[in-house]
């Protein structure tokens, strides 16, 4: 065997060289337990992560539970965290064993959730039963879905570039830092609470948020042992429920903190005029009171707004999981996915009464990374990791569907999660969400006066920083325009409608800008270099549990 520099990838993306022989696993290695010393060696470092990828289900159970408790505040007791947590698991076994692509995880997102409360809204405004409503306006998107995929309109996707993609992402990143941080103020300036109840709700926020802010960097502290750093990252969010629900259990009885409502009995989180709990099953004529026929034709306008947001998510989390550099063998499938999602998950979920989940993003990466088998590539400018390999089946999705459904039995102890710590973790959410998009990258630029000072990026080393600035500006009043359509009641039913108009914006830049200016600002460093693969970016809460962070690095600051 000849002398070579052997070199050791560790979980937390730390590279290791030392000169020795390169011995194969099944080398003959001449010392006394060598090959068994080698083996243990090769394997030690990923033995911690051959268990807590097999956790991967709590990355898509915590925004579950946290997406729940939203849904519980913004439709007055319509949804609950049961229905969430029911809707993910059905949806992801639905999905997993009838789409195309069964290597992207189902959940709640933030445009469905901010839209389910327009929904929600529209139905209050006209004095009709919310249910029922709900029904008719899934059951409408499932039509118009279906409709797209069998027309081939996911064809459309390719008229969609990063312009649009950072604005979505942008979208969701308020959402989720203005929704987290307005009822820890509202505390205050409504007087809803006690002084002390208001400062230590607080508190549990603030500890919530800085726990999984600091933990999901853990791996990179030199603190402790590399095992125990990575799985204080891989679980930051799950960490930082646990211990400020536990601080809570210590002071609840005398600051008599507002918890998470969850029925222990398994039933529907709405209650009818007459004590009781609404069916699971939702009847589409009315629950406590007839409906009327005008709302089924009602329901048609918000259910093409759901049809656009569905396209879009699902879409943009399909475009990331089938992208080249994934290194996927098996064809896509994106007609045949949308396809799975209008004729099957969508009606259940109307029938139940659920929200309803799509492609998430974060999630969806996290499960193609775990399943993937990574090689090291030496560059002129560092090292980047490549995919070999990936195990492309429909099992793993599946049984984290499974396990989420199984956490509907821990209903009675989710009823000892402070509303506050959720908070926290909806608004770390939505800061970290901000890490790698454009948009919020070229604005740090208008902080930064001196030029020397810019970071190097690809487009400040070829275009009038001018330029660069207008082109941010362009992207902020677009996604001003859009949060204002989203956040007043009277326009909210149209945000979707914009959103997707973004794409007919970027074309019309044309007027402002050069072929090669936008070549510069609507894509990725390298996007027309053979050699570097082009992806896109998707646009989806973030929960990086379960995530390497070198991948999490290379996937945010896309």
């Amino acid at each position: 065997m000849a002398e070579a520099e052997a070199v050791y990838r560790y979980e937390s993306g730390y590279i290791s060289h030392s000169a020795k022989k390169d011995y194969g696993p099944l080398d003959f290695t001449g010392k006394l337990a060598g090959g068994l010393r080698l083996d243990i060696r090769r394997r030690a470092p990923l033995f911690c992560s051959d268990w807590t990828d097999a956790f991967m289900f709590i990355a898509a159970l915590a925004p579950a539970i946290t997406f729940g408790s939203r849904f519980l505040d913004g439709t007055n007791g319509q949804f609950g965290v049961l229905e969430m947590i029911m809707s993910t698991s059905i949806s992801g076994l639905i999905f997993s064993t009838f789409a195309g692509q069964p290597l992207s995880i189902l959940g709640a997102t933030g445009p469905f959730l901010a839209y389910t409360l327009v929904v929600y809204d529209l139905a209050i405004a006209v004095d009709i039963e919310f249910m029922p409503f709900y029904f008719w306006t899934c059951m409408w998107c499932s039509v118009f879905t279906i409709l797209v995929a069998v027309f081939d309109l996911c064809a459309l996707m390719k008229h969609v570039t990063m312009f649009s993609e950072d604005i979505f992402a942008g979208l969701i990143s308020l959402i989720f830092i203005i929704d987290g941080v307005r009822p820890i103020i509202e505390n205050f300036t409504e007087s809803r609470l006690t002084f002390t109840n208001c400062m230590f709700e607080t508190l549990l926020f603030i500890w919530t948020f800085g726990w999984a802010t600091y933990l999901s960097s853990f791996r990179r502290t030199p603190w402790t042992f590399r095992a125990i750093r990575n799985f204080g990252a891989n679980f930051a969010v799950t960490i930082a429920l646990v211990s400020g629900s536990a601080m809570a259990a210590i002071y609840s009885n005398d600051t008599g903190l507002r918890m998470l409502q969850v029925d222990a009995d398994f039933a529907p989180n709405l209650s009818l005029s007459d004590g009781s709990k609404r069916p699971w099953i939702v009847n589409p004529a009315g629950i406590d009171r007839p409906f009327p026929a005008w709302g089924i034709a009602y329901a048609v306008l918000p259910a093409i707004g759901f049809a656009v947001l569905g396209y879009l998510d699902q879409n943009l989390t399909s475009v990331i999981v089938n992208r080249p550099s994934n290194n996927l063998k098996k064809p896509p499938a994106y007609h045949l996915d949308l396809f799975v999602r209008g004729a099957l998950t969508l009606p259940v979920c109307a029938v139940l009464g659920l929200p309803l989940s799509v492609a998430s993003t974060v999630p969806s990466i996290t499960h193609v990374i775990s399943l993937t088998t990574y090689e090291v590539q030496q560059l002129p400018e560092g090292e980047r990791k490549v995919p070999t390999k990936v195990v492309e089946q429909r099992a793993t999705n599946f049984l984290i569907h499974v396990l989420i459904g199984l956490a509907l039995f821990l209903a009675p102890v989710l009823k000892f999660l402070p509303r506050a710590v959720l908070q926290g973790v909806f608004f770390y959410m939505g800061i970290a969400s901000l890490t790698g998009n454009n948009l919020f990258d070229r604005l740090k630029l208008w902080l930064i006066w001196d030029p020397a000072r810019y970071p190097q990026y690809h487009y400040i080393l070829k275009l009038p920083i001018q330029r660069v600035h207008l082109y941010t500006l362009v992207q902020v009043v677009c996604l001003g325009i859009l949060y204002g359509l989203k956040a007043i009641k009277e326009t909210s039913v149209v945000f979707p409608f914009f959103m997707a108009s973004l794409a007919i914006i970027r074309k019309a830049l044309k007027c402002m800008f050069t072929e090669e200016e936008l070549k510069q600002l609507d894509s990725l460093p390298g996007d027309d270099d053979e050699e570097v693969e082009a992806s896109k970016p998707g646009a989806d809460l973030v929960n990086l549990e379960g995530q390497d962070e070198t991948s999490k690095k290379e996937e945010m600051a896309i």
